[in-house]
């Protein structure tokens, strides 16, 4: 089972529901798919809690959930 991890969402295109968050990995940030937002309604700069899955040399999101305040 992969490690959970926290950020915030850095940059979020509501239209395409995919982005980058605040995590970076090798000067890379983490990819922020569309499949891994799914129904979540989010904005710059929201904390979410995530999985990491690496494709090719390229990080990605999964199971995103917002994070609890």
């Amino acid at each position: 089972m992969s490690e959970v991890k926290v950020a915030k969402v850095k940059l979020y295109n509501d239209k395409l529901k995919s982005g980058f968050l605040d995590h970076e990995i090798d000067d890379d940030d983490v990819i922020l798919p569309t499949e891994a937002v799914g129904s979540l309604n989010l904005k710059n700069g929201d904390e979410v809690s995530f999985e990491l899955t690496k494709k090719g040399d390229r990080h990605y999101a999964t199971n995103v959930k917002l994070a609890k305040s």
